[in-house]
């Protein structure tokens, strides 16, 4: 019975050493294999790259040029309008009393004309009175053409095709009462890209030279353009100088005020940090990172990232990483922040 009992001691003994160790094996933290680059700084040659701003190739302001109250306005915002099409009115009646007017003057000064011409004509007028009958025909002639004028001004016309961009105006209003322009008319059948350039890259510039832009609010839809205008004189504050770049718009997708970032066709000497597009990955808020090697420990930290331009296989950080760190470069879809890792 003693032996027995004993033995029966020593096995519980050794099964419970054996789960212990067995316990042991399990909870013990595991490497994750991955491969590793080290972080360099090399001169590349980079495209020059700036943001830009879509501004509509032609904007009209439109003022009447009589004053009143109007009467109708025929347009709204983002309306097509066509050149010569009636945009708006002002009360009238003035203007057309005022016509009416200057019509019975010059048809009085006209038949009065007529039959004092037939009386010169004989010899029986002095030269006085025709020179007189003249001048009363002409300032008739000329005051019925200015109420004619005065009349039309009480009608708003579009000068060119396009897009009513702004409506500052509503019908009993004062047609001369606003500060800014009633209505406002944009052509964006082609458009500028407005971007400012530092003084030591504007000489890189010319006129007709290529440029490229993504809008990032039309899914980064890729366009092409030219420069075509280059500004002489630097902003007084910023120190950078204005360059637009013409591009066609003949669907009218892009939109005056969207943001865009544009590529220059010419490039850079630069120093850059760069790291294999592999090492980098984006997270669920939109944010750049790579996972960075804590030599002390061998493990990983998250660390955000600005990233430029692609330089081959490279990727251009522009802040958050140092030339000599190292990063991880393959093996990283299985890490998470402080895992431990095996090189």
């Amino acid at each position: 019975m003693n032996k027995n009992l004993l033995l029966v001691l020593i096995v519980t003994f050794l099964g419970a050493c054996s789960s212990n160790q067995e316990d042991n094996t399990n909870t013990k933290e595991k490497a994750m294999p991955v491969k590793t680059v080290q972080v360099k700084k090399e001169k590349v040659e980079i495209k020059l790259g700036y943001s830009g701003t879509i501004e509509a190739f032609q904007t009209i302001p439109l003022t009447f040029q009589s004053s009143g109250t109007v009467e109708k306005v025929l347009v709204d915002i983002g309306d097509k309008v066509e050149k010569g099409q009636l945009l708006a009115t002002v009360d009238e009646s003035n203007a057309r009393n005022m016509h009416q007017i200057a019509t019975a003057k010059y048809q009085q000064a006209k038949d009065a004309y007529d039959r004092l011409k037939l009386v010169y004509d004989k010899g029986s007028l002095t030269e006085i009175k025709w020179v007189e009958m003249e001048t009363n025909l002409e300032q008739a002639k000329s005051s019925l053409e200015i109420s004619k004028s005065n009349l039309e001004k009480c009608k708003l016309y579009s000068p060119v095709n396009g897009l009513v961009g702004q409506r500052n105006i509503e019908p009993g209003m004062s047609s001369l009462s606003l500060m800014s322009a009633p209505l406002e008319i944009v052509d964006i059948k082609k458009i500028y890209v407005k971007i400012s350039v530092p003084e030591n890259e504007i000489s890189k510039f010319k006129k007709g030279q290529k440029a490229e832009f993504t809008v990032s609010a039309l899914n980064g839809g890729i366009y092409t353009g030219t420069v075509s205008h280059i500004s002489p004189v630097a902003d007084k504050i910023s120190r950078t100088y204005e360059v637009k770049i013409l591009a066609s718009n003949s669907n009218e997708n892009i939109k005056p005020g969207m943001v865009c970032d544009v590529k220059m066709e010419e490039t850079v000497l630069k120093e850059a940090v760069l790291v294999p597009y592999q090492s980098v990955m984006k997270s669920d808020a939109n944010e750049t990172y790579v996972y960075l090697i804590d030599k002390s420990n061998n493990r990983v930290q998250k660390q955000n990232i600005i990233v430029g331009q692609y330089n081959g296989a490279n990727l251009e950080v522009v802040s958050g990483l140092s030339e000599g760190q190292i990063v991880v470069s393959e093996g990283k879809e299985r890490l998470s922040e402080n895992t431990l890792i095996e090189m």
